[in-house]
């Protein structure tokens, strides 16, 4: 129906947890359950990673709990998404692709703030994903590679036979 990218550090954003789970010492893996287990996430920076970054440092030296600091990031995430959806004139789910689709701390923090940002008595948005979608930029890039392949043999063939 239609999409909305962000040209601001997206395709960073998986890099930037990656770097944070190091940090706080869990794998890939925790962090969108651990996430899920926080009751009171901190403000996180949503402008630049390098910012977050050193919000996560504080985090942990005042004692913030690792589920606190994950649901903050997750949620910071989130709202700049939403921001960027909310142009979009839409009914039904939200379908979620790449490296970032499998995070369920992730997609449950967008859902969270797709609803925040909802008319009141509008029905709650579904966010879903599938499987495979971390390979969607990949098959992507494959499809458009073909496209051009197939238009580069066709430019050859017409300056075949005009010679």
């Amino acid at each position: 129906m239609d999409y909305k990218m962000t040209s601001q550090c997206a395709s960073g954003s998986g890099q930037f947890l990656e770097n944070i789970a190091r940090y706080l010492g869990v794998s890939q893996e925790e962090i969108g359950p651990l996430s899920l287990q926080g009751k009171k996430p901190e403000k996180v920076s949503s402008i630049c990673a390098v910012l977050a970054e050193t919000d996560v440092i504080n985090m942990v030296s005042r004692g913030i709990t690792t589920p606190d600091i994950l649901r903050g990031v997750h949620d910071s995430m989130a709202d700049r998404f939403a921001r960027l959806l909310r142009s979009l004139q839409f009914d039904g789910a939200i379908f979620v692709s790449g490296g970032l689709a499998s995070d369920v701390g992730l997609r449950a923090a967008l859902k969270d703030a797709l609803d925040k940002r909802m008319p009141a008595g509008t029905a709650s948005r579904e966010v879903v994903t599938h499987p495979d979608a971390i390979f969607a930029g990949a098959i992507g890039a494959a499809l458009h590679g073909g496209f051009r392949h197939r238009k580069l043999q066709q430019a050859a063939g017409t300056r075949a036979e005009a010679d």
